[in-house]
């Protein structure tokens, strides 16, 4: 069966467009729009619905893992991860993932308002990057032929690298291109220096006189020998533009956009046009209203009750280390000087570390950039646990990596790690002294 695909793609602050025919793993009546308006193009293609391709520089990608793989659980916290590493607030992003391996995903984020501009129609069915087209259209031709490879797309100053070990995501860097910065040095000097991934082809997909430069760049600075495909080629119908591998992408994605990465991120605006329509919109303003003050008064109330937690946290945690002390007005106080003289005697007669010494160890070696907040910890002479909340999956890993380097703990392993209220994550360890 003949199926009709069409894509529209940005190229040097214009809109470029293709067409096609596609009948199994032959493409037929290749059409190339170069002259067209945005309008025009989407006037051109509305019949069959196509597919839109924004330049790398036009969202953020990420790959990242998780401890877990169950997609409903990684959308409920993909967007406080990606929170940490945006220079922009979530707040009117559009996000989408795929996944990519047990528990690691492909992640991209823009802004919505970027999106109301070209996506707003019906009948676009997918809206993603080039160099995940680019690539789509490497592999459905067969141009991929390791499966530990390294794949650079160039479209203006915006470069996309990714690298692939046994086939599957490994490394991803994004960043704009500069002659004078060194990103593009320093991506590829990370990759050489990785002794456990050996890529068996380099391709890169690049427009214009910069990709030719920084094909020479690349290949005489690392000794790699670098493929620029070229589709017309790969059509047997002579060369074309450089913007033809991420169009036919966009194009062939469109037809199965399900499973892909789309940010179309559309949110579609009613107009109230009857008085019984305006009603309701007073209704709901009103009912927001009332929300919005039990929002408030809510959250003084939880302030509240935090600022006494934290108000009694030093007495209780002094409780639970001493347990036989009797109450003392300043337990801060009384913890230094405890500590101050376990520092000039750290270990019993029987050589075992103290329960305070196990505290004061894991207090100095969790990294002061991690926001952590310890709930609960219990130790005797052969083991230990300790529970808490902080602020990311993460962050949860190098507070563990970190335990495990103190001196006399071994087998330090996560008892419990749970998303908690607030966007905190919730953990329990456990270690042998």
């Amino acid at each position: 069966m003949k199926r009709k695909a069409a894509a529209i793609v940005q190229w040097r602050e214009k809109w470029c467009g293709v067409t096609f025919d596609l009948r199994q793993k032959e493409i037929t009546g290749l059409t190339l729009y170069a002259d067209k308006s945005l309008p025009e193009l989407e006037n051109e293609f509305e019949e069959s619905g196509y597919g839109i391709g924004l330049e790398n520089g036009s969202a953020y990608l990420f790959n990242l893992a998780f401890p877990f793989s169950d997609r409903r659980k990684i959308g409920l916290i993909l967007a406080n991860e990606l929170e940490e590493r945006m220079p922009v607030p979530m707040d009117d992003m559009a996000v989408d993932f795929v996944e990519i391996g047990k528990g690691r995903i492909l992640a991209g984020a823009m802004a919505r308002s970027s999106l109301n501009g070209y996506s707003s129609s019906k009948h676009v069915r997918i809206t993603t990057i080039q160099s995940l087209a680019a690539l789509h259209t490497l592999r459905w031709f067969g141009r991929v032929r390791s499966r530990d490879f390294v794949f650079l797309h160039m479209n203006g100053e915006a470069v996309v690298v990714m690298a692939f070990k046994d086939d599957n995501l490994y490394y991803l860097r994004q960043f704009f291109y500069s002659p004078l910065s060194s990103s593009l040095q320093d991506t590829f000097a990370e990759i050489a220096a990785d002794r456990t991934f050996s890529p068996g082809s380099y391709i890169m997909v690049a427009d214009g006189e910069a990709g030719a430069k920084v094909k020479k760049y690349l290949e005489a600075t690392f000794h790699l020998d670098l493929e620029t495909p070229r589709l017309r080629e790969t059509l047997g119908s002579g060369d074309g533009p450089d913007w033809l591998w991420a169009a036919v992408g966009v194009a062939l994605l469109a037809l199965k956009p399900k499973g892909q990465l789309d940010l179309t991120g559309q949110k579609r605006r009613y107009t109230f046009l009857s008085t019984k329509a305006g009603f309701y919109l007073s209704a709901g303003l009103a009912s927001l209203g009332v929300l919005t003050y039990g929002v408030l008064f809510t959250d003084y109330y939880l302030k509240q009750r935090t600022y006494q937690f934290l108000t009694s946290e030093p007495g209780r945690i002094y409780r639970l280390s001493f347990p036989k002390s009797p109450p003392v007005a300043d337990p801060i106080r009384m913890f230094r000087e405890r500590i101050h003289a376990l520092e000039q005697t750290p270990e019993t007669e029987t050589g075992a570390i103290t329960p305070l010494t196990v505290l004061d160890e894991i207090s100095k070696s969790i990294p002061p950039d991690i926001d952590v907040k310890v709930s609960e910890f219990s130790s005797d002479d052969k083991e230990f646990s300790i529970s808490g909340t902080t602020i990311s999956f993460a962050a949860v890993e190098k507070i563990k990596d970190s335990v495990k380097q103190i001196a006399g703990i071994s087998q330090v392993e996560m008892q419990n790690l749970e998303l908690a209220a607030n966007k905190q994550v919730k953990f329990k360890l456990k270690g042998r002294l």
